[in-house]
């Protein structure tokens, strides 16, 4: 049985506490972190200094070719079905997704800068999407799309420095976001009067509170919240005059955020976790340390009480029944890693290795979509396509996933005194170009990781030659770490943690033709579950990070509801098959690996597990729930 979770159960144990939090306006928990050192905290590389090979590379492009199809550019892209329920929702998502998968894979589609010039054209009199802003009934859902469209423009922005995009950012804060000033302070989030309307996937208006007109996506105006806190990095960077006022209104949705009880209120988690993101934007911004420690009350509240048994999400908070959504496990991947980045705690980065390779990897269909999935832990322990893809929103996040995780392979920490780190929190094959403060390195990483523990560096050019620190995480999963240059066994330092996970850690000056190899051992077996509402005596069987999963037979699975032949014509509507026997396996069966990758066969039986996150690589159609019995019992 492995025991990485030991930390976990810790953490787990803390849930009730946890909730209590959400219920007494975030009474302090403590918790200790582990800075990496002295000085600002690490920095990813920028976009066009790291390019991702391997896995990594073929989801992106396979993401990246979907979101290249017709109903992502002009003119389909002007009228897709939420086009009016969610005023600058696809066009925002659509925009943010190709501008971030441009950046990231340095090949920018032929068609963009048209598409982004034919923008302008589709806004009001104000410079928006949709209706005039009536203060007496403010439409949380045009917020939340605006969110979405000011990200966009705020990347495209900060990648070309068009000024027709700066302007259409200062539109959007001068005529939708200022005259909020006040607004945001009476935002409805009294449990007993929002209710817990039932929402669909794409989310609907529910009704009127005072001056806001409110969603089934609930909480979704603080979305608003990440989009105006990037236009306030931008506009303050740009000198505008508007940077305070707007400061002030970001200053108020949050304050007006950490007042709502996301569980009693069953708060959407995707708008939860983004408006957490746009904590940490700030905290970013301005150090301060209480943004930081918010940050991390909401993310720990999220993984005591919204996370499923496959490190995906549960929709709203308190509502195990309903299903993921790729949107949040974004966020809580982005956030995670943040978190990581400003507390150096590594627990963090275990989280995020998991939403990654079982939580957003499920996520991602064969056609380069996303969709969504049943929630395995409370209800089932099985695991189930829900929907074969939510092209109108989840398609597109995962734009910025797969440009992030590339973006996260690499962080670096100059030093004008001392010695440079460069830190590798993640693995995937990759080529990086690193300025430590003096002079460029190219480093180029090969691994196959999550199925093996190798990581190979190859130093390809290194001028000039200073002492490095290289740091590697090493995950609770792992064993048996060894550092190597040149075949030569090097001197490591294994940094103190409390989390199970750590940095195995050493100086060396690189030079040219120089090979780091990290060898270490991916621990097999069954870890208990995560959650507190999943049935107590359960577990689950991991490799590494890949949770594992029993593939139910294909006749039990049963015909699922008729879907659209082509997914992006309507959102779809599954009701998904009957579950199937559920298969027995001893918590203490040991499984043998196979000649495929992430495929274990329990010692003794013909029953085989593996890893959960294929579908994109499936032949089974938008019919198929491809069934996954994730949690086991004794017989």
């Amino acid at each position: 049985m492995i025991d990485w979770h030991r930390t976990r159960r810790a953490f787990i144990a803390q849930s009730a506490a946890a909730l209590a939090l959400s219920r007494a306006g975030f009474a302090a928990i403590a918790a200790v972190d582990h800075a990496s050192g002295t000085g600002p905290a690490p920095q990813p590389l920028p976009f066009g200094r790291v390019t991702a090979g391997g896995d990594l590379a073929h989801r992106t492009a396979q993401n990246f070719t979907r979101l290249q199809a017709d109903i992502y550019r002009p003119p389909a892209m002007w009228r897709q079905t939420n086009w009016k329920s969610w005023p600058g929702d696809f066009e925002g998502r659509a925009l943010l997704a190709v501008t971030l998968l441009a950046r990231a894979t340095g090949s920018e589609p032929d068609y963009f800068p048209a598409m982004v010039a034919a923008y302008s054209a589709q806004l009001n009199a104000q410079g928006y999407f949709g209706p005039l802003l009536d203060l007496h009934a403010i439409n949380e859902q045009q917020l939340s799309g605006h969110g979405w469209l000011l990200r966009g423009l705020c990347e495209y922005y900060e990648w070309k420095r068009e000024p027709a995009s700066l302007a259409q950012i200062k539109a959007i804060v001068r005529n939708l976001a200022l005259p909020l000033r006040g607004c945001y302070a009476a935002y409805p989030i009294d449990p007993a009067l929002r209710g817990q309307a039932a929402g669909g996937v794409d989310g609907h208006l529910s009704g009127q509170q005072s001056n806001w007109i409110v969603s089934t996506d609930t909480c979704c105006a603080f979305i608003f919240l990440d989009g105006i806190a990037h236009a306030w990095v931008v506009l303050k960077a740009a000198g505008d005059a508007s940077a305070f006022a707007l400061k002030a209104l970001i200053d108020e949705a949050i304050a007006r955020f950490l007042q709502v009880d996301l569980v009693a209120i069953q708060a959407q988690t995707h708008a939860s976790l983004t408006a957490t993101r746009a904590l940490l934007r700030i905290y970013a911004e301005t150090g301060d340390a209480k943004l930081l420690q918010a940050a991390k009350e909401r993310f720990r509240l999220y993984r005591a009480m919204a996370m499923t048994e496959h490190y995906a999400n549960t929709n709203w908070f308190g509502r195990p029944e309903t299903w993921t959504e790729p949107c949040a496990i974004i966020d809580s991947f982005m956030v995670a890693t943040q978190l990581w980045q400003h507390t150096g705690f590594a627990a963090y980065l275990e989280d995020a290795h998991l939403i990654w390779f079982n939580g957003v990897g499920r996520g991602l269909r064969d056609n380069g979509g996303f969709g969504t999935d049943t929630c395995v832990g409370a209800k089932s322990p099985f695991i189930k396509v829900r929907s074969y893809e939510a092209y109108f929103c989840c398609t597109m996040r995962g734009g910025e996933g797969h440009a992030r995780a590339a973006q996260y392979l690499y962080f670096t920490q100059p030093a004008k005194l001392g010695i440079p780190v460069l830190t590798v929190p993640f693995f995937a094959d990759s080529s990086a170009n690193i300025d430590l403060g003096h002079g460029p390195m190219k480093l180029r990483q090969t691994t196959a990781y999550p199925y093996s523990g190798r990581v190979q560096i190859e130093v390809e050019s290194a001028t000039p030659q200073v002492p490095t620190r290289v740091r590697f995480f090493c995950a609770g999963w792992s064993a048996n770490h060894t550092l190597t240059l040149n075949g030569r066994q090097l001197r490591v330092t294994h940094e103190p943690s409390e989390s199970g996970g750590t940095f195995l850690s050493t100086i060396f000056t690189p030079k040219p033709t120089d090979v780091l190899i990290l060898d270490q051992t991916l621990t097999v077996g069954s870890r208990g579950p995560i959650s507190p509402s999943t049935p107590r005596g359960s577990y689950a069987f991991q490799a590494g990070p890949l949770v594992l999963g029993y593939k139910a037979d294909a006749v039990a699975n049963g015909a699922d509801a008729p879907v659209a032949a082509d997914p992006a014509a309507a959102p779809a509507r599954r009701t998904p098959a009957p579950d199937p026997p559920v298969v027995p396996i001893a918590r203490d069966a040991k499984l043998v690996a196979t000649a495929a990758f992430g495929t274990y066969r329990v010692e003794g039986t013909e029953i085989e597990l593996s890893r959960i996150n294929d579908l994109n690589d499936s032949s089974a159609g938008p019919r198929d729930p491809c069934t996954r019995q994730i949690l086991f019992r004794d017989s």
